[in-house]
Parts: structure tokens; sequence; C-alpha cells
């Protein structure tokens, strides 16, 4: 079996990095699948959306959507399950830098590959809220790479869905985004199926002092990044979950602020939520497209739904609130 050292990182990154718990190099449907026309219709909308568009209109060329999503595969699947989120990532490693014909040519490739794998996880993968679609190469021309860039800004005005990333991963950020991110999450991991964690297992054993030894393990210079932000292991759809579970256990939330946290304008202006954060069990948890919107397993403060609608820019409205109600927490435990 043809073993790919590119898609073994990117596994193990989406394991250790991401807290993927269903992770697969390769994914590819069955033929024996059946999705209805109800499991596709929010992406049948995003490519009617994306193929009437200003920018994309002829990307898709003479490709009908059923045509896209047929013998569908992805390199490297993924899922959170806490998070109810899928990552679709497609990777390609030329030593010689990224190249699918012209500099033009290559970009447009790349964002319909994008494109065709959030198609993809909506349609096979529809009872989950968010979907992160990525291209990762770890280099490209730097003439290529502003043509990508400019019509991934394009692509994220089109999609404007919270609900959806995209991303274009490449050259400096590659190494500082996946593959130091993973150096940092696999030193006690013992996985031997993985193959790119074991190999860097390999050259940690290299005692001489050579500078492709200290390379790998040496840290880089900090810079943004773009990795999620993380609270006791937890991203926000976790951590707001764990933190209103304990919050009403520990009798913090008053009757007052329950009834105040299922009214659209307060769940706006304290969390810049577009939906009520509790909605009572007793009222519908989907929208007017039919698209469930709150955690739909559990009960939360006693009668209600909490919504599943955290994005990351929420982390100080929600960590401000928690603060407002007396709810403490800590850095290093749940």
């Amino acid at each position: 079996m043809k073993i790919e050292i590119a898609e073994s990182l990117i596994y193990s990154y989406l394991k250790h990095s991401e807290g993927c718990r269903i992770v697969q190099t390769n994914w590819r449907t069955s033929g024996k699948w059946i999705v209805t026309e109800y499991e596709t219709e929010r992406a049948r909308e995003l490519f009617q959306k994306i193929s009437t568009s200003e920018y994309f209109s002829g990307i898709f060329k003479n490709s009908s959507f059923d045509q896209l999503i047929k013998q569908a595969e992805i390199d490297v699947l993924g899922i959170n399950t806490a998070e109810e989120t899928v990552y679709g990532i497609d990777v390609a490693f030329h030593s010689a830098g990224l190249n699918y014909g012209s500099k033009t040519e290559t970009a447009f490739r790349i964002i319909k590959k994008i494109f065709r794998t959030i198609f993809i996880m909506q349609s096979y993968f529809d009872e989950n809220e968010k979907f992160n679609s990525y291209f990762i190469t770890p280099k490209v021309n730097p003439a290529t790479k502003v043509i990508i860039e400019d019509l991934m800004i394009k692509a994220k005005e089109v999609i404007n869905d919270e609900n959806i990333t995209i991303d274009f991963i490449s050259n400096e950020q590659f190494y500082s985004d996946i593959v130091d991110s993973l150096l940092e999450n696999i030193d006690e991991e013992h996985d031997t199926t993985e193959l790119f964690s074991r190999a860097i297992k390999l050259m940690k054993l290299d005692n001489r002092k050579a500078e492709s030894t200290e390379i790998i393990t040496k840290s880089v210079v900090p810079r943004i990044s773009s990795k999620k932000r993380e609270l006791n292991g937890m991203k926000i759809g976790q951590f707001a979950q764990h933190s209103f579970r304990r919050a009403f256990e520990l009798n913090l939330l008053s009757e007052s602020e329950i009834n105040e946290l299922q009214k659209p304008e307060y769940s706006k202006r304290i969390f810049n939520s577009n939906y009520e954060v509790l909605k009572n069990q007793n009222r519908p948890i989907k929208d007017e497209y039919g698209r469930t919107r709150y955690y739909a397993r559990e009960i939360f403060c006693g009668n209600y739904h909490l919504t599943s609608q955290w994005v990351e820019p929420q982390w100080e409205f929600l960590l401000d609130w928690l603060k407002k109600i007396g709810y403490e927490y800590k850095n290093n435990a749940p």
C-alpha cells in the first residue's frame, strides 16, 4: 500500500492538534451510499451561489453538482466529534514547488479543489455544523501564491458563512502552523502507524550535534498563528458546553439570567450570537432553512438547548460573560 509522507503528516496533525477522533487518509465514497436531496441541499445552494458569482462563474466549466461529488475523494478527512466539525484537507508535496500548469491555472485548480471538498463534506456529513476545507503544500512559487491568496479573499466573500472555513497553507505558514503545532503535541504519542511522527522520533534519537537534528527540534520565531484557541484542551464549542453545564451545577445562573439568554437581542449584545443562546426544549432547534442550530443530544440549565453556533471571535464574549456571573476556571484543568 502506497503511503504519502505529507498525508501522514496531516493525519497526525488532525488527530493531535485539531482533536479529531476520526481521521482517514485517502477517504473515498462508496457507490452503495445514497445521499438524499435533503442532505445535499446545503451543498447545492452553495454550488449555485459560487457558480453564479462574479469571480467564479466558470470555475466548474461543464461539471454539474452531481458530477463534482460523484466518486468523491479527500486526501485526509478528520471529524472532531466534540465540536461537530469536519476537516477536509487536500495536500500536495512537490519538491520543485506546486505546479498544475500556469500560475493562474494552478490557482484556480486549488480553489476548485477547496470548493469541491466543501460540497463533499456537506453532502456526506450533513449532520455536522462546521466545515473546514484546506489546501496544504510546503512549497509554492511566491507569484502563484499571490494569485491564490487573492482568489481566497474573493472565495470567502462569496461563501460568507461563519460555519465554513477555507484556507491555503504553504511555505513558512506550513511549517509554523502545521509542522510546529504537531511537534508540540506528539512527544507522548506512540502510535507506530503514524509514519511522520515516527520519522521525527527517529531523528530525535540522533545524539550528534548535527544541524539537521537541531533544525527539527529548535523553536521558531514567534508569529501570528491561525491555530484555533483552546482552553483546558477544549475549543470554543466544547468549552461553552462545559462551562454552561458547570455554571448551572454551581447555581451561578439566576432565573432572570436564563430568561435573558433566551432573547435574541441579549444574545447578540453579550455573545455576538446570531441565535438565542438558550432555547426551551419544547421549541424547534432548526432555523428557517431546516438546519439544526442547537446541541440536540443534551439539555442544559434544566430545560434548554444550548446553541451550537460558536466561532473563534466569540471567545472573549464568552469569557467576559463567565466572569460577570462569577464563574472561575483554571487554564490547565477543566
